[in-house]
């Protein structure tokens, strides 16, 4: 019985044991973390989704022509690693 009771390390605060209140911490913590990461993703994916570039690029149809300035837009769509 006392072997018992010498194993617990009561914090004092609400009885519970220091390996509880670390655990309970650790995963207030991950919880934490969860909600950033998901929060982080959600943003990232809604800018992705939303921004354009456009980028004027100069075509030449014949080397005796002058160029031609066409506006290219890229979009999310045009993405290979997604």
């Amino acid at each position: 019985m006392e072997s018992e009771s010498n194993n617990k390390v009561s914090n004092g605060l609400d009885g519970s044991t220091g390996a509880e209140s670390m655990a309970r911490r650790g995963n207030t913590c991950e919880l934490i973390l969860r909600v950033v990461a998901l929060a982080l993703t959600v943003a990232a994916a809604i800018v992705l989704g939303v921004d354009k570039q456009t980028k004027v690029v100069p075509i030449q149809i014949a080397p005796t022509l002058p160029a031609v300035n066409i506006a290219a837009q890229a979009k999310w769509h045009y993405l290979s690693a997604l």
